[in-house]
C-alpha cells in the first residue's frame, strides 16, 4: 500500500494569513474571515484517496496541529507511521519504516503555489480563483481553482459548518486522483506546546539534507 504524502496544500490553507476579496467576493470574504480569526488549529483527521475509477486506493488517520507562523505537526499513525514537523525555519519528514528523515530549508520547500500561502509568501487573489457552491451534505462548500497551469491539482474545496469550522478538504488531482480529508475533534486557537513543533532525529536514522529548488508538484505559480 502507498504511504502517504504530505499534504502541503492542506497546511497551506490551514494557515493562510487575512486574504484580499478575489473572484467571487463573498466566498473570498468568509475564507478571509475564517482564516485570519484561526491563529492555532489541532485536529484528528481521516484522509482517503480515491482514483479516477472511484477505487479506493489510500486510507490513513492521525493528528494535525498548527500554529502561525508556518509552525505545524502533520502525524500520521495509521497504516503507517509518517510525521512531518516545522517550526517556522526547518521542515522535517521523518518516515520510520524507511528509518530516514529528510531535511529541508522551510520557505525553500514551501515556495511554490499553495504551499508559499504557509510563508506568507503567495497572494491568494494572484493564486486562486474562489468561489462557492452549493450546500449539501450538510456542510457549505467554498472551491479554489488555481491559476497556474503548472499546479498538480485542478481544485480545492473546503466543506465547512457551522461557526466556519471547517470540516472536509478535497483536493482534485490533474491526473483524476481526488484526496478527501475529513477533520474531528477540531479546536481552533488552542494554546500549543512549542515543543510539538520541534524534532531531534532519532539515534542510527539516516539524515538526508535536500536542497533542491521547489518544481511543480508544488504548485508552482
Amino acid at each position: 500500500m502507498q504511504k502517504p504524502i504530505f499534504p502541503t496544500a492542506v497546511i497551506a490553507l490551514l494557515l493562510l494569513a487575512p486574504l484580499a476579496q478575489a473572484g467571487n467576493s463573498r466566498a473570498a470574504a468568509r475564507l478571509d474571515r475564517l482564516l485570519g480569526a484561526t491563529r492555532s488549529l489541532t485536529a484528528r483527521f481521516t484522509e482517503t484517496v480515491v482514483n479516477a475509477n472511484a477505487a479506493t486506493v489510500r486510507q490513513a488517520s492521525g493528528y494535525v496541529a498548527i500554529a502561525k507562523p508556518g509552525r505545524f505537526r502533520w502525524d500520521y499513525r495509521k497504516p503507517y507511521r509518517q510525521l512531518i514537523v516545522a517550526d517556522g525555519k526547518t521542515l522535517w519528514i521523518y518516515d520510520p519504516g524507511l528509518e530516514q528523515v529528510t531535511v529541508k530549508p522551510e520557505p525553500g520547500a514551501l515556495a511554490a503555489g499553495p504551499a508559499a500561502l504557509l510563508a506568507g509568501e503567495a497572494d491568494i487573489s494572484r493564486n486562486f480563483r474562489v468561489s462557492l457552491l452549493p450546500r449539501h451534505g450538510g456542510l457549505d462548500w467554498l472551491r479554489l481553482v488555481p491559476r497556474s497551469k503548472n499546479a498538480d491539482y485542478t481544485a480545492i474545496e473546503l466543506g465547512l459548518a457551522a461557526h466556519d469550522e471547517i470540516r472536509v478538504m478535497r483536493l482534485v488531482s490533474r491526473l483524476g486522483q481526488t484526496t478527501r480529508i475529513k477533520f474531528s475533534d477540531v479546536r481552533r486557537n488552542p494554546a500549543i506546546p512549542v515543543a510539538q513543533f520541534r524534532f531531534v532525529p532519532p539515534a542510527g536514522v539516516d539524515v538526508v539534507r535536500d536542497t533542491s529548488p521547489p518544481g511543480p508538484s508544488t504548485g508552482g505559480s
